[in-house]
């Protein structure tokens, strides 16, 4: 997953990202911590086991779970309009 395209799709959506961890040795796998006014929320995909999990923070420093998809079939553009549709909607 391109960086770029993560943080473009954030920024159109009104995120701002604190965090981005690339993974690619480990299965293409990256996270994605973003936060809109003080409000945090953190985007990972499981490479290794296809999992794309969008996540709230419900305490400092813990999230919890809000939705996943099976992101075995995506493509990186699908992955982008998922993270995107999870962004617009909260």
């Amino acid at each position: 997953m391109k960086q770029s395209d993560l943080y473009d799709m954030t920024s159109r959506c009104g995120f701002t990202v604190t965090v981005f961890s690339d993974h690619p040795d480990f299965f293409s796998s990256w996270s994605l911590n973003i936060k809109k006014n003080e409000q945090k929320y953190m985007i990972e995909h499981d490479g290794r086991d296809s999992w794309l999990i969008f996540y709230k923070e419900n305490e400092p420093n813990k999230f919890k779970e809000i939705d996943k998809k099976i992101s075995h079939t995506m493509s990186d553009n699908e992955k982008l309009k998922q993270c995107e549709s999870w962004l617009l909607s909260v």
